[in-house]
C-alpha cells in the first residue's frame, strides 16, 4: 500500500529533512513545517503535507512560545550518555503556532503553564522555561 512513499522519497532525503530539524535543534530553536495549500503544522518533517498530500510544505521557525501540555522529570537515563545529565526534565509544549513539540524544560513546569524558548540550548537541544508574567 506505501510502496508509492518508498519509491517517491529515498533515505538520502529523509536524511536531508532530519539534518535541517536537527541543526535547528543545536542552535536552540524549532522548525517545523507549514503547508501553504490547507494552513496544516507538522513536526515530523516529510516531503508532503499529511493533511493535503501538498509536495514541499514551507519550513518555519517557532517564535518560542507555548503552554506546557505535560512535564515529568526524568531519573532514568534512555543512554548511557545522558546519565550524567540527570535528572532532566521533558515537557511536550504546544506552541503558539500550532504544532506540539517535545523539548526539555524546566521542571517546576506544569500543564497550563506558558513558556518560551530560552535563548541557549540546553545539551544542544531547546529547553522551554517559564514565560514572564505581568
Amino acid at each position: 500500500m506505501w510502496d508509492w512513499y518508498w519509491k517517491r522519497i529515498g533515505a538520502e532525503d529523509m536524511r536531508t529533512l532530519d539534518t535541517r530539524i536537527a541543526e535547528t535543534f543545536v542552535a536552540g530553536r524549532i522548525a517545523y513545517q507549514h503547508c501553504p495549500a490547507c494552513g496544516a503544522t507538522q513536526t515530523f518533517a516529510r516531503d508532503f503535507c499529511v493533511a493535503c498530500l501538498r509536495p514541499d510544505p514551507d519550513w518555519r521557525e517557532a517564535a518560542g512560545t507555548g503552554r506546557v501540555v505535560a512535564c515529568t522529570v526524568m531519573h532514568r537515563a534512555p543512554t548511557p550518555e545522558w546519565k550524567a545529565h540527570l535528572p532532566y526534565a521533558i515537557a511536550l509544549v504546544d506552541l503558539a503556532e500550532g504544532p506540539r513539540v517535545m523539548a526539555l524544560a524546566d521542571g517546576v513546569l506544569r500543564a497550563g503553564d506558558a513558556v518560551r524558548l530560552c535563548d541557549h540550548p540546553v545539551h544542544n537541544l531547546p529547553y522551554f522555561e517559564a514565560a514572564e508574567t505581568s
